[in-house]
């Protein structure tokens, strides 16, 4: 047996005694931690569901160099300590990467022990800037950036005669720079916000943000942050009596289970394509095929994004000499450039793990599905 196999076998013996006994040898291993109890746990279980149903396909077909893919998902409760936790456990393990993170401030909170550890951590749902720009190594996104999708929604907005726009935002990290974004949109527009409200993160605690945004009787207002405490907002505002038009980001495109009929009104702007038709996307009609062929057939923009992910992880990894090492891996991913997924394209480079800037912005309806 070969150096590189015994070092491999005794890397993944190692993971299989201490964290997962079903592991066999031959396994890619890569770890995952997200809020699988806390506020956002729907949106990351959809995600999850996504991510799931490639790899499951992928090792249905032989997996990837001959090697069957596993992935260990840790719960974190949305809580960035917990986070920092569970990821020097899957790094100590040896997983191969980290893939499909949740939330700003978790992000923030492992980036150091990420690029000690010389690992990459390949997609997230957060569009914070500092993750972003100035250039963050070992961290490759999939999603275009929070600055992209607000001033997708702030130009709607103004193409249609809304110009008076109050903002509540999640009073972390993650909306202080959605916060920025917007006044930045807005003031190149000769504007400014009509209200700013925060809400503690974590919580639905909204009542100081009904009465500010209430009080200002805006034209829109612009929710950055999860979706239930979004749902408490719209539903305090609207009981005020107050109806302005509702924009809320990609991280919160699960509205509808939170609100149900509510929600029908409301703007998201989303980060991955439409996927609840066609469309000759080829990369939807594999991800309508896949996700038809589980129990839960529900098509999601959530768990659209994380086939997405799961398929660039893939692609990666295929496109990675044997034997596979977090830094090959790496060096794999800056060389991806315009790489087609399937009609959604992305690139890296040495200096730059920006993935996407597809933003599309749709309607929910009555019922929970989307109008584009």
């Amino acid at each position: 047996m070969k150096a590189s196999t015994l070092a491999r076998a005794g890397r993944v013996l190692a993971l299989c005694a201490a964290l997962a006994p079903g592991l066999s040898l031959a396994d890619i291993v890569l770890g995952h931690s997200g809020d699988l109890s806390g506020t956002s746990a729907a949106l990351t279980k959809d995600y999850l569901r996504g991510m799931n149903a490639y790899f499951d396909e992928v090792n249905r077909k032989g997996g990837v160099h001959g090697e069957k893919i596993r992935l260990i998902s840790m719960d974190d409760g949305f809580n960035p300590e917990k986070t920092a936790e569970n990821t020097k456990a899957l790094i100590d393990q040896n997983a191969l990467a980290l893939v499909g993170y949740r939330g700003t401030a978790n992000v923030q909170r492992v980036i150091p022990l990420v690029q000690a550890a010389g690992i990459a951590q390949i997609g997230n749902t957060s569009g914070a800037k500092s993750l972003r720009d100035p250039y963050v190594p070992d961290l490759f996104h999939l999603r275009a950036s929070t600055t992209d999708e607000i001033e997708a929604a702030v130009n709607h907005a103004w193409t249609i005669g809304i110009t008076r726009i109050a903002v509540a935002y999640q009073d972390d990290a993650f909306g202080k720079e959605g916060l920025e974004a917007l006044d930045a949109s807005l003031k190149k527009r000769g504007s400014a916000p009509v209200a700013l409200a925060p809400v503690p993160r974590g919580t639905v605690d909204v009542s100081q943000a009904i009465e500010t945004v209430s009080a200002a009787a805006p034209q829109a207002v612009l929710y950055i942050g999860q979706s239930k405490p979004a749902a408490a907002l719209i539903k305090g505002v609207q009981a005020k009596g107050v109806h302005p038009q509702f924009f809320v980001l990609s991280v919160a495109s699960g509205l509808h289970s939170d609100l149900g009929a509510d929600a029908s009104g409301v703007i998201v702007s989303q980060v991955v394509p439409y996927p609840f038709t066609e469309l000759g996307n080829p990369v939807v009609r594999e991800y309508q095929k896949t996700i038809g062929a589980l129990d839960d057939k529900k098509f999601s923009y959530n768990s659209m994004e994380g086939y997405l992910n799961a398929k660039l992880v893939v692609t990666a990894l295929q496109k990675t000499s044997t034997p596979l090492t977090r830094a090959k891996l790496i060096a794999t991913l800056q060389g991806l450039n315009n790489e087609d997924l399937g009609g959604f394209a992305i690139s890296y480079g040495k200096q730059s793990n920006l993935g996407s800037r597809f933003v599309a912005l749709t309607m929910i309806r009555k019922d929970g599905s989307f109008a584009r």
